[in-house]
């Protein structure tokens, strides 16, 4: 027994005590998340890049949004923070692809958490919905709002306008002026679409290079920590040999 405990302390971290705790912990906490999820209904969920306020490297997760709050957790499904309604304080929308959440305290740092995806289109007019009085959009989203709110007004315009356009020919069938008006107003909408998709393709494109430049940068910390891992290997055989020469000597001495 006390050569199996010399051989493996609790705190060395290849123990097989340690990985056995490790094993018996991973079903609870997967009870547990999926205990959460059976309970409350999930509205949407997508896939996000987390960074968090006190910590500069990026990570892969997920943002749940529920009736009564959002959730941030990671690519195995453990939460990494989960935000009721009321501790919500504030959600800045910086682009249509970004936002970050945060909730304030006195006496210590903020809690706040940036979320980048290239699905966040579809989960801001439900953040929009719940948290109204507490989300803001900056400059670079303000486009991203009037994207979504002018296609509702272009489309009771063009209503209106063929109904008066058929009201006209209706009254005057030998007059083509309703048909030139309703032509002009179609090269216009069509001038405002192309407009709109330009605008949504640079939104892409600055996406785009930003996912980039955090793949780049995972991959250089990747390279980073594989340096650590060999020079800490050779500082351990390096150890184990110097080890081995103080037995020898010990032995020759006795």
């Amino acid at each position: 027994r006390l050569l199996t405990e010399l051989e493996s302390p609790s705190w060395w971290p290849f123990s097989s005590k340690l990985w056995k705790a490790l094993l018996e912990t991973k079903p609870k906490e997967t009870a547990t998340v999926s205990d959460s999820k059976n309970q409350e209904g999930i509205i949407i969920r997508i896939p996000v890049i987390i960074t968090h306020r006190t910590d500069s490297n990026v990570k892969p997760g997920k943002l749940t949004l529920f009736a009564s709050g959002l959730e941030i957790s990671d690519c195995n499904s453990q939460v990494i923070h989960r935000f009721e309604s009321k501790d919500v304080d504030d959600i800045r929308v910086h682009t249509p692809y970004e936002i970050s959440v945060r909730q304030r305290f006195i006496g210590k740092p903020d809690t706040s958490y940036r979320l980048l995806s290239a699905k966040m289109p579809e989960a801001i007019p439900i953040l929009e919905m719940q948290f109204s009085k507490k989300i803001q959009f900056l400059e670079d989203a303000l486009g991203f709002v009037g994207a979504r709110k002018s296609p509702q007004v272009d489309l009771g315009t063009s209503i209106w306008q063929a109904a008066t356009g058929l009201l006209g020919g209706a009254v005057q069938p030998g007059s083509p002026v309703g048909g030139r008006e309703g032509m002009d107003n179609d090269q216009v909408q069509l001038q405002k679409q192309e407009k709109i998709s330009q605008e949504e393709a640079k939104e892409l494109k600055q996406i785009l290079k930003k996912l980039k430049g955090l793949a780049l940068e995972t991959e250089a910390e990747l390279e980073r920590q594989d340096e650590a891992l060999d020079s800490i290997t050779t500082s351990v055989d390096r150890a184990t040999l110097n080890i081995d020469k103080q037995n020898r000597r010990i032995k020759k001495l006795t």
